[in-house]
């Protein structure tokens, strides 16, 4: 129901004024990081999509295209607009799940700034 301003206001209340808005542009510049994947000769093309499903969070349809680019193309971009510790979290999460003792040292990837 809307009050007319002309309507009695009750006894004891006060009217505060409406405050003013101020609207703010949240501009995050440190979201221009990517993580590069790259071809090696070693790593099993399973472990490389497992670990790109752990350490990026990629599905299993995608995990595989970004493995397959880098086994074809020699490097892939696993993910863009991270920011910094983002993407050196996700590489070194790609380095522990494809390390396999005795057999591979792990994935070469990097974090790179998106302008690269």
């Amino acid at each position: 129901m809307v009050r007319s301003p002309l309507a009695p206001r009750l006894a004891g209340t006060e009217v505060l004024p409406k405050p003013d808005l101020v609207t703010t542009t949240v501009t995050d510049t440190d979201r221009g990081w990517k993580v590069v994947l790259y071809n090696d000769d070693v790593t099993p093309f399973d472990i490389v999509v497992f670990a790109l499903q752990r350490a990026a969070g990629l599905s299993l349809e995608v995990a595989e295209m970004v493995a397959f680019e880098a086994q074809n193309e020699d490097r892939a971009v696993v993910k863009r607009g991270l920011d910094k510790e983002e993407a050196l979290t996700i590489c070194g999460g790609l380095r522990k799940w494809t390390r396999i003792q005795g057999v591979c040292e792990g994935v070469r990837c990097e974090a790179l700034s998106d302008d690269a």
